[in-house]
């Protein structure tokens, strides 16, 4: 009984034996080698350059140096990178890990669709695990996008328009674009300026990847001759090498203009009348702007004591383009001091005005040098006389 019990022991222990050193052997297999780790084991992205954190790590017992072989698709390219070094190989300590960049860049024509990158080390007979990563391609959003916040500008005949818009470049390398501008016939582009603030006119803006260019401003002159409505004017972004060419459509509302422009028949601005006679003055009221013009009121202001009337003294309606005409009735009083005096006339409207200054001469009645040229001929007689009876001749 003691034997079998004794040999029952000695089996027990030499079983335990084995057990440990096979267990022993079993961590060493598994703490000894190269480990390659990464945070990062799928990743999705346009098409761009990624980058990858990697960790690699020597578990043996000895010095070694670790080379990399990285398994990727046909057109694309991967390299390791040590800060900002390509590296194709380093040297580990036992136990030391180093950090290190996977950097990929898809093929110029790849498609959306999955894609699988893997990442070895390699030191002699001794191979790492296999580092799989795997990258998704998707569909990248629009190349650049032209937004503002309006795309209708009003103004009037005459004046300038200007149009604001925002450039975002969805890319991720900056790019240089070009600015042109479609106006409508007869109107005049002043250039694009770098924003509304500034004066200096462009023909490109250089945008940072995947940022937005705020407030480019395009300048158009619209001339006097055109008549209400809304018209077209468009901006385009292009560059050609990259077949970039982005189209914004804004729309410039031109309001009508009310213009009245009073003058006298042949222009005429000085006239001449009499101490207490009337002169008649033909008067012209156009309409020169672009909307009609409506309950057009004549008003003249003259000195005291003279008479003064307009007739019609108001015109119901003058449409655009067409002139009506008035008479300008003035009549100093008799006892006027012969000279010039200043007349306003003013055509006036709920819309536009417009105002004359006439110079009108009074001049004595023509009687009255009659009368002077009498009396100076009378006295040339009577000096005569005196001289002849007095002998003084």
């Amino acid at each position: 009984m003691k034997r079998t019990v004794r040999a029952f022991v000695q089996i027990f222990t030499v079983l335990l034996a084995l057990t440990l050193v096979i267990g022993n052997a079993s961590v060493a297999r598994e703490d000894e080698g190269l480990v390659i780790y990464s945070p990062i084991l799928g990743i999705k992205s346009e098409p761009k350059r990624l980058s990858i954190p990697l960790t690699i790590t020597n578990l043996l017992g000895e010095s070694r140096e670790v080379s990399f072989n990285v398994s990727y698709p046909k057109g694309w390219s991967c390299d390791v990178f040590y800060g900002d070094y390509g590296i194709s190989k380093i040297s580990l300590r036992s136990r030391e890990s180093m950090n290190l960049t996977l950097v990929i860049e898809p093929s110029s024509n790849v498609t959306a669709g999955s894609y699988s990158i893997v990442v070895t080390a390699l030191s002699g007979q001794v191979k790492s695990n296999a580092l799989k990563i795997d990258v998704e391609i998707i569909k990248p959003s629009l190349g650049i996008e032209l937004t503002t916040t309006s795309a209708e500008v009003t103004g009037s005949p005459g004046s300038v328009f200007s149009f604001s818009f925002n450039i975002k470049n969805n890319y991720y390398r900056d790019l240089t674009l070009g600015l042109s501008a479609e106006v409508p016939e007869g109107w005049y582009s002043l250039g694009f300026l770098p924003s509304s603030y500034e004066t200096k006119v462009i023909s490109d803006v250089a945008v940072r990847a995947r940022s937005t260019y705020w407030g480019v401003t395009l300048q158009v002159w619209c001339p006097e001759s055109v008549k209400p409505g809304t018209y077209p004017v468009s901006v385009t972004v292009s560059e050609p090498s990259e077949g970039i060419r982005e189209k914004l459509e804004f729309r410039a509302v031109v309001t009508g203009t009310a213009k009245v422009t009073l003058k006298t028949e042949g222009g005429l601005l000085s006239y001449n009348v009499e101490a207490g006679k009337t002169v008649e003055i033909p008067l012209i009221i156009e309409n020169r702007g672009t909307l009609p013009l409506r309950d057009i009121s004549l008003y003249s202001y003259a000195p005291s004591g003279w008479k003064a009337d307009i007739t019609p003294a108001k015109i119901t309606a003058l449409p655009v383009g067409e002139n009506a005409t008035a008479i300008l009735y003035l009549e100093p009083p008799p006892g006027a001091i012969a000279g010039d005096y200043s007349i306003n006339v003013r055509a006036w409207s709920m819309e536009a005005s417009h105002e004359i200054t006439l110079r009108i001469t009074v001049t004595k009645a023509t009687y009255w040098g009659i009368v002077g040229v009498v009396v100076v001929v009378g006295a040339i007689f009577v000096l005569i006389f005196v001289s002849r009876r007095y002998g003084r001749l």
